[in-house]
């Protein structure tokens, strides 16, 4: 009996992705339930990681400064990095998206809670506690996105095509993501970063939170954090790989080849590692060192050089 729930999740998934109108039925019961969830079970513990680690990450190499245009890729339900972000650094964030999935009752309560721990979770000066401490204060008085967005200064944009053409050549000086590239298809990701590259300023900074975990363990706990090592792209797109949840299996060797070819500099990576358990894994990632086979969660910034080069 062992992973047939792990096959009955790929199976739902994958019938929910068959067409538009099932996508569309997926992401409106799923965007209704999830904030039931959130709502009910409050701000999760990692979003709080997540938080100090990026902080940490922007105060160690000196990356925000004041004005500064930040795009955030992959905004979500509750804005939480760009929020996050806002409240440190006094600087002009555009909010992109693929789609309007914002939760504005589920991001009042996860600000709620924030307030309450902030001053015990973030370390900081008084002055800087008496700015934030007021700017939260102003967020939990808003009453829609709109009103947020004007308090805070953000720009929110919808582009369902998931490109960055939008955006002109040296826009952002910082770009950050959370949990997003993993799930931007295979095929079009090269081209992706490629466009990140170029909207984003000489010398400006490209941060990003990849979880290369199987998002399928979220559901069953009795397979792998990396299960998908099982089997070779063509059984995984026959019979697992869906559209509505979906996630790419790109390792960490392929990120910093993805990002080293569109002409980032490296300048530091951050991973979390996890045991895989004992599976069979599969000839097509036989190559990876056991270190890249149990990362799970790569931490990266790179660095558009001051003086790029010219084709």
């Amino acid at each position: 009996m062992r992973m047939v729930k792990y096959f009955m999740v790929a199976t739902a998934l994958r019938l929910f992705s068959l067409s538009s109108r099932t996508q569309r039925a997926y992401r409106f019961f799923g965007n209704t339930l999830g904030q039931r969830k959130r709502i009910q079970w409050g701000l999760p513990n990692h979003y709080i990681d997540t938080a100090k680690h990026f902080l940490k990450l922007c105060n160690k190499y000196n990356i925000i400064q004041v004005d500064d245009r930040i795009l955030e890729v992959g905004t979500g339900w509750v804005h939480w990095l760009a929020t996050i972000l806002r409240l440190f650094y006094n600087a002009k964030i555009t909010l992109f998206d693929i789609w309007d999935n914002r939760q504005f009752t589920a991001y009042k309560r996860y600000c709620e809670q924030l307030h309450r721990v902030i001053h015990k979770e973030f370390r900081m000066g008084s002055a800087l506690r008496e700015a934030v401490n007021r700017l939260l204060n102003r967020i939990l008085a808003t009453n829609t996105f709109d009103e947020l967005y004007r308090i805070l200064g953000f720009q929110y944009v919808v582009d369902p095509s998931g490109t960055l053409k939008q955006f002109g050549n040296d826009s952002f000086v910082v770009i950050v993501s959370s949990n997003v590239l993993e799930h931007i298809e295979r095929d079009i990701l090269p081209e992706f970063i490629q466009d990140t590259y170029r909207v984003l300023k000489p010398g400006g900074y490209s941060i990003h939170q990849i979880d290369m975990s199987d998002h399928l363990n979220g559901y069953d706990r009795s397979v792998s954090r990396k299960n998908y090592y099982r089997y070779s792209e063509e059984v995984w797109m026959r019979w697992f790989e869906n559209k509505v949840q979906y996630f790419n299996r790109i390792q960490r060797p392929e990120w910093r080849d993805l990002f080293s070819k569109a002409g980032f500099e490296l300048v530091a990576e951050d991973s979390e590692f996890g045991d895989i358990g004992d599976i069979n894994i599969d000839r097509c990632y036989v190559y990876l060192s056991k270190q890249d086979r149990e990362c799970m969660l790569l931490r990266a910034i790179y660095r558009k050089p001051l003086h790029p080069e010219t084709s």
